[in-house]
Order: C-alpha cells, then sequence, then structure tokens
C-alpha cells in the first residue's frame, strides 16, 4: 500500500513539474518550431514531407506552417511560406484563386502543381492565419487576403445540403454525386475558425457553417470517435459504403485536437469533449493511441504512431489524467526522432504540444491571442 501512494506521489510530483516547466517554457524559444523548419521548410518557404514519392508539398502543409510561424512570432518564415503559397498553389495570386493542393516532382522529373482542386480545410486554415497576423502585426495586406479568401471558401466550397445547412465540401469538385449525395471530411471543419469568421465577416454565413459543421461533428461521433470521412444524403442522414467507411485514423485525429483547442467557454465545446471519453478510456487502459477507429461500433484497434499520442494530449489534460499525460510525455522526450523526418507526426506534436504549454489562447469566439503579444503573461 506505502509503495502505491509513493508511486502516486511520485507521479503526481512530475505532473506539477511539467506544470511548472510549462509555465516556465512559455515564455522561452520554441526549438521544436526550429527543428521542424530546419528539416521541413525550404529556403524558399516550402514546407515538403520528407520521405514521399514526389517530395510532396501540400496547400496543409504551407497553411499549418503559417499557423507556426505566427505562434512563434516568426514573421519571416511567415512572410516566406506565404509567397511561396500564392507564387506556386495559386497562379501567383490568392486574390483571385484559391490554392492548389498538391505540388511535387511529376513523371518528367519536373516541379509543378499535380492536383489543381484546392482542399477547404487548407484554405480555412491559410485565411484564419492571415486574419489574425494581420491584428497581431498590423498588416493591411493579410487582412485583404484573408478577407478574399474567406468569400471564396464561402461561394467555391460550401454547399447547402437538405435537412442539415450550409455545410464545407472537402473541395471545390469532387465531393457533390449530382446533388444525390455528399462526401464530408470531420476533420476539415475547426469550428474555432469557423466561429472567429463568423465574428469577422458577419454579413457572410460563416454562423450558418459553424452550426451545420458542429452538428455533423457530434452526429458522426456519437459512438465516442470520428470517422475520416462520413456520406450525407438528405434522406438518410449520414451513412457509409463500401468505397466510405467509417474508419478513423490519420484525418480523424486532429478533430480530437481541433476539439481540445477551443476555448472553455466555446458553443458546442463541452459536448464535444465528453463525447470522446472513449478515445480517452481507451488511451489510459492502453498508454497508447489507436490508429484505427470505427464510428459506427466505437471499436478502436491498434497503436498510431507518436504523433497521434501527442494529438491526444491536450484531450488527456482536459479529462485530468494527469499519470497518463506524464507518462505520454516521457516517452516522447525519449523518442524525438520522428521530429526530423515525418511531417505529419511533427505537425500534430507541434499543435498538441503549442496547446499544452499554452503558448497561445483561442476565446469563445475564435481569436488568437500568442502569448509573445501579450508580454508572456
Amino acid at each position: 500500500m506505502m509503495n502505491c501512494y509513493l508511486l502516486r506521489g511520485c507521479f503526481l510530483a512530475l505532473c506539477l513539474f511539467s506544470a511548472t516547466s510549462y509555465a516556465q517554457q512559455n515564455c522561452a524559444a520554441w526549438p521544436q518550431w526550429e527543428t521542424f523548419k530546419q528539416h521541413f521548410i525550404s529556403e524558399q518557404g516550402r514546407v515538403i514531407d520528407l520521405g514521399s514519392e514526389q517530395t510532396i508539398t501540400t496547400s496543409e502543409g504551407q497553411s499549418y506552417g503559417m499557423f507556426f510561424a505566427l505562434l512563434a512570432n516568426d514573421q519571416a518564415t511567415f512572410d516566406k511560406l506565404l509567397d511561396w503559397t500564392q507564387i506556386h498553389l495559386a497562379e501567383g495570386d490568392l486574390s483571385t484563386r484559391l490554392p492548389a493542393w498538391q505540388w511535387g516532382r511529376a513523371r518528367d522529373g519536373n516541379e509543378r502543381i499535380l492536383d489543381s482542386n484546392p482542399a477547404s480545410d487548407s484554405d480555412l486554415w491559410i485565411a484564419y492565419s492571415l486574419s489574425q497576423a494581420a491584428e497581431l502585426w498590423q498588416n493591411r495586406r493579410y487582412a485583404v487576403l484573408a478577407s478574399v479568401m474567406a468569400m471564396r471558401i464561402i461561394r467555391e466550397e460550401t454547399a447547402y445540403l437538405p435537412n442539415l445547412g450550409l455545410s464545407l465540401l472537402p473541395a471545390p469538385a469532387g465531393f457533390d454525386y449530382d446533388k444525390q449525395g455528399w462526401k464530408l471530411n470531420p476533420s476539415y471543419a475547426p469550428l474555432f475558425i469557423l466561429q472567429q469568421f463568423s465574428q469577422r465577416y458577419p454579413h457572410s454565413p460563416w454562423q450558418q457553417l459553424h452550426d451545420a459543421s458542429a452538428t455533423m461533428l457530434l452526429a458522426t461521433s456519437n459512438q465516442g470517435v470520428s470517422p475520416d470521412w462520413v456520406m450525407y444524403q438528405p434522406d438518410k442522414g449520414f451513412y457509409y459504403d463500401k468505397q466510405t467507411t467509417d474508419l478513423g485514423s490519420y484525418n480523424a485525429i486532429r478533430v480530437y485536437l481541433w476539439a481540445a483547442m477551443m476555448a472553455e467557454n466555446a458553443p458546442y465545446r463541452d459536448e464535444l469533449i465528453k463525447q470522446f471519453a472513449p478515445v480517452v478510456e481507451h488511451l489510459t487502459e492502453n498508454l497508447k493511441s489507436p490508429l484505427n477507429s470505427f464510428a459506427k461500433t466505437g471499436k478502436m484497434s491498434k497503436s498510431g504512431p507518436r504523433g497521434f499520442d501527442a494529438a491526444l494530449m491536450p484531450l488527456l489534460a482536459i479529462y485530468d489524467e494527469h499519470e497518463t499525460l506524464t507518462a505520454l510525455q516521457q516517452q516522447l522526450m525519449v523518442d524525438t526522432s520522428f521530429t526530423t523526418h515525418r511531417y505529419y507526426d511533427s505537425v500534430l506534436y507541434l499543435f498538441a504540444t503549442s496547446t499544452l504549454n499554452k503558448r497561445f489562447e483561442i476565446d469563445e469566439h475564435g481569436k488568437l491571442t500568442p502569448n509573445w503579444s501579450t508580454g508572456c503573461r
């Protein structure tokens, strides 16, 4: 019995030490960002998915890089990422077209756009980062680009789905099946971004998009886990088929992360956090994140990569699962090899640790406040 008390005391001490460390690291340099820049961002401002067959760059990578640069108060890198995105993915002008999804080495050996269809989640993150940077760095160019991109997202990447409402399509083309059905991605719609745009652009239907997206997120995860993709028809509601199964994995992991980034008093935050309790329970029982989950049954299987473990840490903190959180932190301190060669794991790691370490706050309206903008209070 005494050993149990001592063990529990050690865990609590580690948690308290971690909390103190976070407060101190809060205002310090961000070495994880420097590592990401060194290994994944070219001198020209291109985020590269190392190891991919065609040395892929996606608009997703560019958008996340811009967000991290803003958190780091690194305007020089922010501008490099923005300029590369505009020149290479948006034909030189983000005000006239949304960025293409994928760039890389084509079969002839030349680098070019490989898939010109934009990705709505990336477009949201770019517009959001621009809108927040416009105020934080007092830059009118960012504000204009954010506003134009927001208008284009509403016009080109949304559709009114009967019995659901205005919804975010994954791209302008390829996800609307002759108005008889639509394919949606829950991880593409962080509610805090939609809420911020509803405040920033009140004469556009962002609030409608926010509310329908919240309905979709809750309805598709009612067994405690989110799917990567889901189909929707007005007469059937949300459903799955052979091509679009209820599997949740590399996309769905972001749903839990976005929910944990929301302000405590943000609309729908409590409902989402409570709904994801089975994910927390699985993690505390197994000390490993699930690689696969199944939205129809709630079942989880296999073990996810280190990035998945990191992505779930903010959710563990909300649930006060300190022992599991401390154990995962220790594991991630020992095994950091992924931060130099696995792009997606590194992205999840940066999102999760910056959330956990309170390098920023997002209020109930979706407004971003990096710690550097408040003197690290």
